[in-house]
């Protein structure tokens, strides 16, 4: 065989490996607001009642981000996809990305926190919850916080603290707030 015909094979395997790569991600080259919409309208068509469509809004949205366009609100509802899907870890991974762009957003911090407290990862939730409070004073979700961490102290063993937490948080809504023993036993 000669040397000329196995660098056109060669080549031309490449390009065709090349552009079949490219083009197993449909939304390569799509519109950057057309893919939003998808990824919006996808969300939406999740929370209306599909569970199946969560998982392919959290790819618009991840997409997005990796071609560079991940403004706060498409950190925010990638991280409300993940979490719908009751994909914790993803969650908090997505918030952990976006407090690197954002390190000074309550809100992310915020929900980093709840999502460790959902993967049990009480020493980390706790530390995201004292960061946050000091911050959250006057929030609508101050008083989410403030229970979020009792629940961690609570179960890190630190009951009068978890107690103190609960009771201030219960000043401050009108909704019933269980004891940490019921919240856990549930």
């Amino acid at each position: 065989m000669n040397i000329p015909r196995i660098i056109t094979i060669v080549l031309t395997i490449g390009a065709i490996v090349f552009v079949v790569l490219i083009l197993s991600d449909p939304y390569f080259f799509a519109n950057t607001k057309k893919m939003r919409k998808n990824a919006e309208s996808k969300l939406e068509e999740g929370i209306m009642g599909n569970p199946n469509a969560f998982k392919e809004a959290s790819y618009f949205f991840s997409s997005l981000i990796d071609q560079g366009h991940g403004d706060r609100q498409t950190y925010d509802l990638l991280y409300w996809s993940y979490r719908y899907d009751k994909n914790f870890t993803l969650a908090e991974e997505t918030l952990d990305e976006a407090l690197e762009v954002y390190p000074d957003d309550p809100g992310f911090l915020y929900h980093r926190a709840e999502m460790r407290l959902e993967l049990g990862k009480y020493e980390e939730a706790l530390q995201d919850y004292n960061a946050i409070i000091p911050a959250a004073d006057g929030k609508s979700f101050y008083y989410d916080a403030l229970y979020g961490r009792g629940a961690a102290r609570y179960k890190l063993g630190q009951e009068k603290e978890a107690e103190a937490d609960r009771v201030k948080a219960q000043a401050l809504t009108q909704d019933t707030l269980q004891t940490y023993a019921v919240y856990f036993k549930e």
